[in-house]
């Protein structure tokens, strides 16, 4: 299996702006070392037979110490993955090296289709069947398109300051809540859909958001009554690194209190559409 994008608030240095600010942020902290290392700790936890969904209640033990939430939001992602699936990846054009291993490691028949308001930073044509430069909340698919869904640390950027990947798109008003809907309306019916936000404290970092209860909730609650919803919660601890967690101790939770390149702490909602 060949596994080979974390977040992180991009540092505030005087006089530099948005663009300039995130792209001293991923040479100072997305470089190949941490990409490698993202890469063959969710290997190492396929090899250990880490592959039944229901086993997201909890992780390998340890998982993914020192590293950014990306460690656990590609193994969720590929858990759910089977041949010859439809799927949707959202956010996909800055999508990392580790990223793109795991699409490399998924077996065929594959047709994955890529969609992000931004022109990809990659040739895009290795992973996907198509690559479409469209917001989220208002996508040219049909209903129930899509078998699966992935949309791996995406959502926390909708309707925040984009400008940094999209010049003159610094106040859309895109919501979280649109971006939502249109998810659900092109899923299949049977169909999942995978939904990973930095968690803990609520924090408005300019280009993306830490949610808190509240707001994920407001997310949640217009969906509840067409879909099934379940809410998994990790955090990082510099000891054990990545395992399940119980939301209500990641309520004072910060983005960056773990010194791990990225979220202390992550939601992972797994949404499925009724047959």
């Amino acid at each position: 299996m060949d596994w080979a994008r974390t977040g992180e608030e991009a540092p505030r240095v005087p006089g530099l702006r948005l663009g300039e600010r995130l792209a001293s942020f991923l040479r100072r902290k997305l470089g190949r070392d941490l990409q490698t290392e993202i890469v063959m700790e969710c290997r190492r936890a396929f090899k250990e037979g880490w592959r039944d969904v229901s086993l997201w209640s909890d992780l390998p033990a340890p998982y993914g110490r020192h590293l950014p939430e990306r460690v656990v939001e590609l193994l969720l992602a590929r858990l759910l993955y089977q041949p010859g699936m439809k799927v949707l990846d959202v956010g996909h054009a800055n999508g990392m090296e580790c990223h793109r291993a795991m699409l490399r490691s998924i077996p065929c028949p594959r047709d994955l289709t890529g969609i992000d308001i931004a022109a990809p930073a990659y040739d895009t044509s290795a992973y996907y069947t198509s690559s479409i430069r469209a917001s989220i909340d208002a996508t040219p698919f049909a209903d129930g398109t899509f078998d699966l869904i992935w949309c791996i640390s995406s959502l926390e950027h909708v309707g925040m300051d984009n400008s940094a990947y999209v010049e003159g798109r610094a106040a859309r008003e895109a919501t979280p809540e649109a971006a939502l809907s249109e998810m659900v309306r092109v899923l299949r019916p049977g169909g999942s859909l995978l939904i990973t936000v930095p968690y803990g404290r609520y924090e408005d970092h300019g280009w993306f958001r830490n949610f808190d209860e509240l707001r994920l909730q407001k997310l949640l609650d217009p969906v509840r009554p067409r879909i099934g919803v379940t809410e998994l919660y990790y955090e990082h601890t510099a000891a054990g690194g990545w395992s399940a967690a119980d939301k209500r101790r990641l309520q004072s939770v910060r983005y960056g209190d773990q010194d791990n390149a990225g979220a202390a702490a992550l939601a992972a909602l797994l949404l499925t559409n009724p047959a």
